[in-house]
Formats: C-alpha cells, structure tokens, sequence
C-alpha cells in the first residue's frame, strides 16, 4: 500500500471518528438542562468581561451565538465587541466583517445572523482580512474542546480555514499572533486524546468554561497571567 494510500485511509477514519463524536456531543447538548445552559452562559460570559485580557484588547472578533446549535451565549460579549463572522458555505470560506451595531445582522441562508455586505449607506464592510490593524483576541464556538487545546467543529472547516489563513497573514506582517479563545460549556469539555486531530486543524490557545479560564499554549500563559 503506497503512502498516500494509507494517509486517505487515516483521514478517512479520523473523520468518521470526529462524526461519531459530534453525534454524542450533539445528543448531550440537547439533553443539557435549559436552566443550567442559562446558568453557564452567565457565568462563561461575566469570566470574559472581567478578564484583563479581554479588557486590554484593541481589535476583537467573536461569533455570534445560535441557539439552534446551542452555542455558548455571547450576546453579552457582542455588546462590548461588534466584530462578527460571516460564513460562505463554498469551499470552507469565511469572512469576518465590522460592524457597529447589532441592526447590522442578517439571517443567512442557514437562519443564523450574520453582517450585511454593506452597511446602512452603502458602503462595503471592513474585511478582517484587509484590515490595516492585527486582531488581538478570536472569541470561538465549537462542539468539543480538550485541555491540550484540540476543538471539535461542526464539519465543516470554516474556523479551521479562516483561523489558519489569518495566521499566515499576520506571520507576514509581523504582527503578533492573535489568542484564540473558546467557550465551552462543561459538557463540551472532554478528555485529552479523545478529539482526533488532522494536520489542518487549528489548536486554540485557551478555553473559557464555568469553572474558570484554562489557558493552554505559551502564549496564552503568558498573556493570562493573573
């Protein structure tokens, strides 16, 4: 068996793994206490605001939370940053766009709000990725996190695409390289070696979840100091 091979016979049974996964985890979610959701969105949101890395950051990014995939809430943390993503469903292609307020939202084609191309006097939104200014602080969602920092997406490659183009783009700039932050609800948080890893996976820098924040690469140490 040649090596290619036996690398797509790998991947393929890394994926299926990861689909068995996002299955299980979706099943957990779904039973999840409403209450205890509630309960979790508050505390995971007011360790955030309180944060001195949050607070000391210029340019934020965050997602803006869909209670259809029950994401962490982050309608809190949107008051504080409006700097949100926009999916393109080709191609694992993500945009993220300025915006100033939360009338600038549409639905999509999938129901979840994300910014209008243009705002309300025609003019094209600011793209993260032509911006002029680095991005201190990504603010992520995912279906599973480890405390190695691994983060089990939805399939289909957006975060992973966008976060790793973003990378490269502040690695030519020498710009300093971005946290990467993500919020985790405690039945999202499972043991180390069971999220499989592809080579185009991006590990985040720390997590955030009801009991504290667990920071995780060098960088995030560092920067998370208490």
């Amino acid at each position: 068996m040649s090596n290619n091979n036996r690398e797509h016979e790998n991947l393929e049974f890394i994926f299926k793994q990861k689909r068995i996964l996002r299955s299980k985890v979706r099943q957990v979610l779904k039973s999840m206490d409403p209450t205890l959701r509630s309960q979790e969105d508050d505390i995971i949101q007011s360790i955030v605001l309180d944060a001195p890395w949050f607070k000391s950051s210029k340019r934020l990014c965050a997602y803006i939370s869909c209670s259809a995939l029950r994401e962490v809430d982050t309608s809190k943390l949107l008051s504080q940053i409006l700097r949100n993503p926009s999916t393109e469903d080709k191609n694992s292609n993500m945009r993220m766009f300025n915006i100033s307020r939360m009338d600038d939202l549409v639905a999509n084609s999938m129901n979840i709000l994300e910014p209008a191309s243009v705002d309300a006097d025609g003019n094209d939104r600011e793209d993260v990725m032509h911006a002029n200014d680095a991005v201190d602080l990504f603010i992520l969602p995912g279906l599973a996190f480890d405390r190695s920092g691994r983060r089990l997406g939805r399939g289909g490659g957006y975060y992973d695409t966008f976060l790793k183009n973003y990378k490269e783009l502040a690695k030519e700039r020498n710009w300093r390289q971005p946290l990467f932050v993500a919020l985790s609800y405690s039945v999202q948080m499972v043991d180390e070696e069971i999220i499989p890893l592809t080579p185009n996976d991006v590990l985040v820098d720390a997590l955030v979840s009801p009991s504290g924040v667990i920071p995780i690469s060098p960088a995030a140490l560092e920067r998370m100091k208490p």
